[in-house]
């Protein structure tokens, strides 16, 4: 990929994929009718009238509105995204540049920055090229190339995405789906961590969590609600014995609550407030700052 490589110009031919916009007008890369909902500047490109302009509301519910362009000669995109108002996030902005072909195939790099309720903003650098059924993205935060982590992925069915990563010390996979659902599954090969945690098309996420902590064992559920808001419910164990349940649930501020009820019978609940101050009172008439 060139900075100015204009999109590929390859010899047309009168195969298009069933559903396909007229921008896959060559023999798709991929045998699998998958670009319209990959949720990448194609598809985005797909939901507009073939020019590279786009405005629609897509499937999934955070999301109001996208809005943007691909420049056909420069290669060079951007693209706004139009969050709910009880979403988390609040604002996106993407740039990049790269070749969209018309056989579906991607080589893009972009940058993405998300604004979020208490008005951090967040940037992700993508650079990612899909050939056929095969897509490869690499991913990191602001400029810090020590993040990078790479996503090796093919498409398996016309509804279905997976792909696996190298992190050191664990077993990192995910998978993509056509009603937009994702899931991301972390294992540590020593066993002190795993997850696996499905986001919904909806804007919520939920899934199962595993870790060991100061020799107690962990496990249960874990929530994130379309407001950013966590909950879990753990059950800690130690040597196989029941310890404690634990009930957490905190706003995306970090405000919030948690109760511990002990094998004994003891009841401690903690209250967090949006500045971090934490306190605590227990049923057997302990208290305090935590």
């Amino acid at each position: 990929m060139s900075r100015s490589t204009p999109t590929a110009l390859l010899i047309a031919v009168a195969f298009v994929l069933p559903g396909c916009a007229t921008w896959i007008d060559q023999e798709p890369g991929c045998t699998f009718d998958v670009f319209d909902w990959s949720d990448d500047l194609l598809s985005n490109i797909m939901s507009g009238d073939g020019s590279g302009a786009f405005d629609y509301d897509p499937e999934d519910t955070p999301r109001n509105n996208i809005k943007g362009s691909y420049d056909v000669d420069s290669g060079d995109y951007m693209w706004s995204i139009d969050y709910a108002a009880s979403y988390f996030i609040i604002d996106g902005k993407v740039s990049g540049y790269g070749t969209a072909y018309h056989n579906g195939d991607l080589d893009i790099l972009q940058a993405t920055t998300s604004t979020d309720v208490l008005g951090a903003q967040f940037v992700v650098n993508e650079r990612t090229r899909r050939e056929g059924c095969k897509m490869t993205s690499e991913l990191w935060s602001q400029d810090d190339q020590s993040d990078l982590l790479t996503q090796v992925g093919t498409y398996k069915s016309a509804s279905d995405y997976e792909w696996s990563a190298d992190v050191s010390g664990y077993t990192y996979k995910g998978s993509w789906h056509a009603n937009l659902s994702r899931t991301e599954t972390l294992v540590a090969d020593d066993g002190s961590y795993s997850s696996q945690i499905t986001t919904k098309p909806e804007g919520t996420a939920s899934g199962d969590i595993a870790f060991t902590q100061g020799g107690y064992d962990f496990s249960g559920t874990y929530k994130r609600r379309f407001d950013g808001g966590v909950e879990e419910a753990l059950t800690e164990t130690k040597n196989g014995d029941a310890v404690a349940t634990i009930a957490t649930d905190y706003n995306y501020d970090g405000s919030g609550t948690e109760t511990q009820s002990y094998a004994d019978g003891t009841r401690c609940d903690f209250t967090t407030t949006a500045d971090q101050t934490c306190s605590y009172t227990c049923s057997d008439g302990s208290s305090g700052g935590c």
